[in-house]
């Protein structure tokens, strides 16, 4: 039989007429076997943008989304909603009022994607005597971004800190130094991709507390016990006898330049765990002596180590970068 373009434009009608049938019959299967009430969209926002959300979002959250989590603290509750939609939303009141809302990906309220442990909500995260809250949002790439946020619940409702954590699902609240209050750990990713495939790209360990009204790089929280002679010899020795060194780098390379990887991740390891100097003595004691780009090197390692978030903080703690006296 020969199909004419009418009798195609006729298959196409059917094919879309069964698809929302199906549809319509999914949605409703789904519905039977939810007891619980679905959410409803708040009425007092038609039309408005979604406060804090990505700007081609013209509706309020839920938006038909299921309701995933809830918490509450006083006059306080947060929710969070996900589902048909990917995209998931936060929603924050106080006595009944909006006061924060957000449409991103997913989120979770007092953990992080890493750790199933709960900071409950209104805990004194910052020492300030003031309850807080702290909500998780992923954004759905692959294995980033994460984005802590800490709310205030006091009196006044507050968004004290934006926690951009990148890549780091592992990170957590912890009272590491058993004050009673929590800090931040986590990983900076200042280095990831560079010179390197994220695999194999160094993200050293990171401790934030929250001082002088903001979370601050707690660089006596990061330190670490200061490696022995023969430990250090040992670890110039395998970084200077690393298979990756070669004598020049290839012309225009991003990657796999001829410094091998641990040079930076070990130099990285040092000055952050309180030992700058160590950390420029294993770079001028494993550099490859024929390599004549030393000096470029170091600036390229220093131009992407001051790109970190905490770079401020933490060049008042190791110094110059590079080194202004090479030992």
């Amino acid at each position: 039989m020969e199909y004419t373009p009418q009798m195609n434009r006729i298959n196409t009608l059917l094919v879309t007429a069964v698809f929302f049938l199906l549809t319509a019959q999914s949605v409703a299967g789904q519905n039977a076997g939810d007891t619980s009430s679905p959410p409803k969209q708040d009425k007092s926002y038609p039309g408005r943008k979604e406060e804090n959300a990505q700007p081609d979002k013209e509706l309020p959250c839920p938006l038909g989304r299921n309701l995933t989590e809830e918490a509450k603290y006083g006059e306080y509750t947060l929710r969070t909603y996900r589902y048909p939609d990917p995209e998931g939303c936060l929603r924050i009141s106080h006595n009944k009022k909006l006061v924060f809302s957000r449409i991103g990906g997913e989120f979770l309220i007092g953990r992080t994607f890493g750790h199933h442990s709960r900071v409950p909500v209104g805990a004194d995260l910052t020492g300030t005597g003031t309850p807080d809250a702290i909500v998780t949002e992923y954004s759905l790439g692959a294995h980033c971004c994460f984005t802590v946020r800490v709310f205030e619940l006091g009196e006044q409702f507050k968004e004290i800190a934006k926690i951009e954590a990148g890549h780091s699902d592992g990170a957590k609240f912890v009272d590491l130094d058993h004050d009673g209050f929590y800090e931040f750990e986590g990983n900076d990713w200042a280095f990831a991709y560079w010179r390197a495939s994220f695999k194999y790209s160094p993200a050293p360990r990171i401790v934030l507390k929250y001082r002088e009204g903001r979370f601050r790089l707690a660089y006596d929280l990061m330190k670490k016990q200061e490696p022995s002679p023969v430990e250090f010899a040992a670890l110039v020795h395998d970084v200077k006898s690393d298979e990756e060194w070669t004598d020049a780098a290839p012309p225009d390379c991003d990657m796999d330049c001829g410094v091998p990887i641990a040079l930076w991740k070990n130099m990285l390891d040092l000055l952050y765990t309180g030992h700058s100097d160590l950390a420029w003595n294993l770079f001028d004691q494993s550099w490859r002596p024929t390599r004549k780009d030393k000096t470029v090197f170091a600036k390229d390692f220093c131009q992407q180590l001051s790109g970190s978030h905490y770079w401020p903080d933490l060049h008042k703690e190791i110094g110059p970068c590079p080194r202004r006296s090479p030992r």
